[in-house]
Formats: structure tokens, C-alpha cells, sequence
């Protein structure tokens, strides 16, 4: 049963697998480039820290008003230990500081040449508390007296209130 076309077909078997290499994987693919979808993740991240550092920018700049604000507020307060506490410049001074943060607020309004009765009306009328009519009085109307009946304390009392009523509007202020 010597066929010698199965023995030709053997053969040829047995030489095809002689012929047969290992399997080879492909070539990995490399770190760079990124895929699409890496890109459009550094693209959203960078945007993402871009407006974080603009918020932070923001938030910082409008505290810093409101912060240069309490420090002037704090400095007549410190003034107001001394011997300058019933002097004209010394409610000038806080009067200012009232009318630049009432400028910043409300800017489409001319406050800054608000005086006297005007600006005793408008203290009053931005002010969350009308009981204190009086005072807002006494204490615009001392800018221009040599010596004032307001106690100094209660003033800064009503600018600490007054600016504190308006926190939110001075940190809102471009």
C-alpha cells in the first residue's frame, strides 16, 4: 500500500509544517500621539484650570476691596482713641470712606456730589436701619462743626453697619 501520491502528500504535510513560524504579535503602539480622546480631555482640563485661575483672580480682587475697606474702617476707629476723635477731619475722613464705597455701589447714581441733606438722605435711605436718622445727621453735619455733639463710637458703630449691610453689592462691584 505504498501509494506514492500519500507518500508525495506526507511529504508535503511534513514540509509545510517544517515551514510554520511562531506567531508574531503586532508592534505595540507608542504613548504619542494620544488618541482623540486624550486630547479633548487635556483640552477640557486646561479650560477647567483657565477658569479656576480667573475665579480665583476675581474672588481675590473683590475681597481685596472689601479687605483695603475694613482696614481704612479699622484706622479711623484707632483714630478715634485719640484726642482727634471730635475733629471735623476725623468725620470728613469717614465720610469719605462712606461716599468711595457708596460711589463703587452705586455707580449709575451721582453719589459723589451728594452733601449735607442729600447725603444725609441717602445714608438714610440705603441704610437697613431708619431708627438711626439722627445719627446719620449729627454725624455728616460734624464734617463742618468745630466741635461735634456725635459720639464717634456710635458713628463707627453705623459705618460698620452700613458696610456691612452693603458687603455683598462692594465684593459684586467690578
Amino acid at each position: 500500500m505504498n501509494n506514492p501520491n500519500a507518500t508525495h502528500t506526507a511529504n508535503n504535510a511534513a514540509n509545510a509544517l517544517q515551514q510554520l513560524r511562531d506567531i508574531r504579535l503586532p508592534v505595540s503602539a507608542g504613548w504619542w500621539p494620544p488618541a482623540p480622546g486624550w486630547w479633548l480631555l487635556a483640552a477640557a482640563g486646561l479650560l477647567c484650570l483657565v477658569l479656576a485661575v480667573r475665579g480665583l483672580q476675581r474672588w481675590q480682587r473683590r475681597n481685596r476691596r472689601w479687605h483695603a475697606v475694613q482696614r481704612e474702617l479699622a484706622a479711623l476707629r484707632a483714630q478715634s482713641q485719640t484726642q482727634l476723635q471730635n475733629s471735623p477731619a476725623w468725620f470728613s475722613q469717614l465720610n469719605a470712606l462712606l461716599k468711595r464705597v457708596a460711589r463703587d455701589i452705586y455707580p449709575l447714581q451721582s453719589v459723589a456730589a451728594l452733601s449735607g441733606d442729600d447725603w444725609v438722605a441717602f445714608l438714610q435711605h440705603s441704610s437697613d436701619n431708619a431708627v438711626e436718622a439722627g445719627l446719620v445727621t449729627t454725624m455728616v453735619n460734624a464734617c463742618w462743626q468745630p466741635q461735634s455733639s456725635c459720639d464717634p463710637q456710635q458713628a463707627l458703630a453705623f459705618a460698620g453697619r452700613w458696610l456691612q449691610d452693603h458687603k455683598k453689592q462692594l465684593r459684586g462691584a467690578p
